[in-house]
């Protein structure tokens, strides 16, 4: 190669290393422009989260780091959108109001898609998940729906979906077999109350129950979801500010881009979570699910 053609391909790689400059392997720049500049300018999405919900925002065994499904999922949307997501965490009931005081970019933690969220939060759809039935290990009341709770003791945590629930279904038991709907402050309390007969059946979020399920501690009565039976399905979301459309968008885009790649399968799987997988992302999409409280 003579002196001038050897200066001409230096020049050309120089300018493409330039057009890269600043970007992590992996980042794809199509999504990288979609964000606003002032996350560009950041380099970083601030995240509000509540790690208290296994798989899928927890504290590992430090007791520092916080892992779970949808901790993968931002690690996998940063590296595609070459930003970082920075977790913040923070009680669940004050997360919107971050987001909405531009505290946090975003919330993500085991949140719902309900009408009423979206008239405060633009909502990016993600996942499904739903509320199970929880019973002693072998089902010894043979409580195969919601209505096979008549007649029996069930709890509730307090404020909470499943609460709802057996709520509904107390109104529709016959009077010579009553429900009686206990309510708990915490999950953990309910199952105490199931290991000791307190209650006969409880509910909570799918997801959480079966990840907490498969690491129950020896030495305690065993507790199982009882399959094919699930309620309140919808879905499950990111949360981002009304005045944050290009970052919505994005994250958007972005989980979409690992729908169609097969990287969101190998999360979801991984967590065992791989029925509540979705092929489409939406935004604001709860009147698909308008419904969710239906019974049997």
């Amino acid at each position: 190669m003579n002196t001038r053609l050897l200066k001409l391909s230096l020049a050309t790689l120089a300018v493409l290393m330039a057009g890269t400059a600043g970007f992590a392997a992996g980042t794809d720049q199509k999504l990288h422009d979609m964000l606003p500049e002032k996350i560009k300018t950041a380099g970083e999405i601030k995240v509000g989260t509540e790690p208290q919900t296994p798989p899928y925002d927890f504290y590992g065994e430090d007791n520092k780091t916080i892992i779970g499904l949808e901790r993968e999922l931002r690690d996998e949307m940063g590296t595609r959108l070459g930003v970082k997501f920075t977790d913040m965490p923070a009680q669940f009931a004050s997360i919107i109001p971050g987001i909405q005081a531009g505290r946090f970019d975003i919330g993500m933690s085991a949140f719902g898609d309900f009408a009423e969220r979206e008239k405060i939060v633009d909502i990016v759809n993600y996942m499904l998940e739903g509320t199970s039935i929880i019973v002693l290990e072998g089902n010894p009341k043979n409580i195969h729906k919601l209505k096979d709770a008549c007649g029996l003791n069930a709890g509730a945590v307090q404020g909470s979906i499943p609460l709802e629930l057996l709520d509904k279904q107390k109104g529709l038991c016959p009077a010579d077999k009553p429900l009686n709907v206990m309510q708990f402050p915490s999950n953990d309390q309910i199952k105490i109350a199931l290991q000791s007969g307190r209650v006969d059946l409880s509910m909570d979020t799918t997801g959480v129950a079966a990840y907490s399920l498969q690491h129950q501690p020896e030495g305690n009565k065993k507790i199982e979801l009882v399959p094919g039976a699930q309620y309140a399905v919808g879905y499950q979301a990111v949360l981002v500010g009304k005045e944050s459309n290009q970052l919505r968008d994005a994250l958007a885009a972005t989980l979409q881009s690992m729908i169609d790649d097969g990287s969101y399968a190998k999360i979801f799987d991984k967590w065992g979570l791989g029925e509540n997988k979705l092929d489409k992302i939406t935004i604001n999409d709860a009147a698909r699910f308008a419904d969710y409280l239906k019974l049997d």
